[in-house]
Formats: structure tokens, C-alpha cells, sequence
């Protein structure tokens, strides 16, 4: 019916038909799956030790932050200080 000695994975014009682009496509997911996962478990060990950070404060730094951030008056910080120090 034909050659076929000379059919060397001609498809539609290009060398191989269409799997170039799955083999182009594998190379560029192959380099950037494991960039993707390495910035994810990173981001996770961040989080991680930020909320060991929060867990590890002392309750005197627990109050200064709530004076801080406006949750607490003056008043009651030193109200609470005198509180947490007689407590130690």
C-alpha cells in the first residue's frame, strides 16, 4: 500500500505529529512543579514558626501588644500589669 520504510512519524507536517509539545510541555512542568512545592512547603514552615513564636510570648507581652493595638486603655494595662507581676 505504501512506503513505509519512509514514514518516519510524519503527522499532520511536523516530526513526530503533535508529541513535541507534550514532550516541551513535560520539560516545563518538570522544572516548575518542584519550584511550586518547595515555595508551598516553605510557606508552611513560616507559618509554622510564627505561630510558635505567638504560643511562646509571656502574658506581660500578650497585654502590651493588646495596648498596643488599641484593644485595652492605658488604665486597664496597668490595672492588668500589677495583676499579671503579683502573679510571678
Amino acid at each position: 500500500m505504501g512506503n513505509h520504510m519512509m514514514d518516519y512519524g510524519m503527522r499532520g507536517g511536523f516530526p513526530g505529529g503533535i508529541y513535541w509539545v507534550f514532550m516541551i510541555f513535560r520539560g516545563v512542568a518538570g522544572f516548575i512543579f518542584p519550584i511550586i512545592l518547595l515555595y508551598l512547603v516553605y510557606r508552611f514552615v513560616k507559618k509554622r514558626e510564627g505561630e510558635f513564636i505567638e504560643k511562646s510570648e509571656t502574658p506581660l507581652e500578650r497585654l502590651k501588644m493588646r495596648l498596643v493595638k488599641g484593644e485595652i486603655t492605658k488604665e486597664e494595662y496597668e490595672e492588668l500589669k500589677i495583676i499579671i507581676e503579683d502573679d510571678k
